[in-house]
């Protein structure tokens, strides 16, 4: 029980405040944490350095407002930040525990000066403006890919690196992700609001309604309207992208699009999105996929093919009593690869036989030889399998072009058709 006069049961929030540490440490950190650069309603963003001077970003998790649903959904930003790979995608690249009983998490992340509202307010030249969205395009895809809704995109959480003037999306504080149970309110409490009200889709502003994709999508429309014009578009009579940029006046339909009340009016993806924006010849966009060699997501330009990325090589031989020699690959071989070693434009033969000559069948490949013979076999094999790495990988680039310019021709039908028969539908009178 306190008694009057008892100044050590005497606490106030000044006190409490000014004795927190300013040093951080993780299990091969050591953080030295600075002025304050952000708030959120689940905890703070501060500067600090490392022992070596190198500036970072660190997000704590506020002690005074941590729930059990905040601790995990900041369990689940740190998850997904950790393993993230994506250029456009916010990196955490350290966390631990801070506090009296070391309970309260915390991550550090590289520091960016300038996020995407600071380009909007100085204003973003015309011509910059669709590769800056495709880059944030990119970022949000990447995570859908991966199953997980951002629901709190603005510009405030879209960073801007200068060095390589590159968009980075970041806050994933209150995104839905796979293992989480649905949250679908905009507050789960009076206190605990789950998204900016200017940026919320309409699902967002209901009690009970579906929160997921759609919503970023949503919000995406907006931020593209205002990158253009400087203005948010909310309700009828808005400033259009067309009032500003006449070139890109096809824009205002796909934010119209984007922004509509109804999430099953939306664009279905952020894949439909770039459709959209490629058979309208902006190349910069480009799709990307999850690839099931890496699990990771990748930019469909890139060769995701595991001969590719892991090129065959020779890992063992033996010879048996019926005079073959066999050859032990690093992986099981396809009909592309065969195609591709029998096809070298010059290829040295052993004693009359050639990459022909062998028989392939998954991880292995043999061929007649004598005892004499072997081992220079197995050394032209070695140099054939140079050549073929580089041969497989025209093959398969030659078979990636020609599939896209036909699901691009094909888009372009699509989109032609779609636009003539909304053409005829507007045209008619009653």
């Amino acid at each position: 029980m306190k008694r009057p006069g008892d100044k050590r049961m005497t606490t106030n929030k000044t006190e409490s405040k000014s004795t927190e540490p300013n040093i951080l440490l993780t299990t091969f950190g050591r953080y030295t944490r600075g002025k304050i650069i952000g708030e959120g309603g689940a905890g703070n963003v501060f500067e600090a350095t490392d022992e070596g001077g190198k500036r970072f970003a660190v997000k704590l998790l506020n002690p005074v407002k941590s729930s059990s649903d905040k601790r995990r959904r900041f369990k689940n930003e740190i998850l997904f930040g950790v393993k993230n790979e994506h250029k456009n995608i916010i990196k955490i690249v350290d966390h631990g525990l801070y506090g009296e009983n070391l309970d309260t998490p915390f991550y550090v992340m590289p520091l960016y000066e300038e996020t995407l509202r600071g380009l909007v307010k100085k204003g973003i030249p015309q011509e910059k403006v669709l590769p800056y969205f495709a880059q944030l395009l990119d970022g949000v895809e990447a995570a859908h890919l991966q199953g997980i809704a951002h629901r709190d995109l603005k510009p405030e959480n879209v960073l801007h690196d200068k060095a390589s003037d590159l968009l980075i999306v970041a806050d994933f504080g209150i995104a839905q992700f796979n293992e989480e149970e649905l949250y679908t309110l905009v507050e789960t409490r009076a206190t605990d609001r789950l998204a900016n009200f200017q940026y919320a889709a309409p699902e967002q502003r209901e009690r009970g309604k579906q929160v997921n994709h759609l919503s970023d999508i949503y919000a995406l429309g907006l931020i593209l309207n205002e990158m253009f014009t400087g203005a948010i578009p909310l309700g009828s009579g808005h400033k259009t992208i067309s009032s500003v940029a006449q070139e890109y006046s096809y824009l205002d339909d796909l934010v119209e699009q984007m922004r509509r009340q109804s999430p099953a009016e939306r664009p279905s993806s952020i894949e439909r999105i770039k459709e959209l924006l490629i058979v309208r010849k902006n190349d910069f966009v480009s799709q990307q996929t999850i690839s099931k060699l890496r699990n990771v997501v990748i930019p469909s330009n890139d060769l995701d093919d595991p001969i590719v990325n892991d090129p065959i090589r020779l890992v063992g031989a033996d010879y048996d009593d019926n005079r073959l020699l066999i050859l032990r690959l690093s992986q099981p071989v396809n009909n592309k690869w065969v195609d591709a070693i029998r096809t070298l434009p010059v290829a040295a033969s052993v004693l009359g036989m050639g990459p022909n000559d062998f028989r392939f069948m998954g991880d292995v490949a043999t061929i007649p030889a004598t005892e004499r013979d072997a081992q220079q076999t197995i050394d032209h094999f070695k140099q054939w399998l140079v050549g073929v790495k580089e041969r497989y990988r025209e093959l398969v680039k030659s078979e990636k072009e020609a599939n896209e310019r036909k699901a691009r021709q094909e888009l372009a039908i699509r989109l032609a058709d779609a636009e003539r028969t909304e053409k005829i539908r507007k045209s008619l009178r009653v």
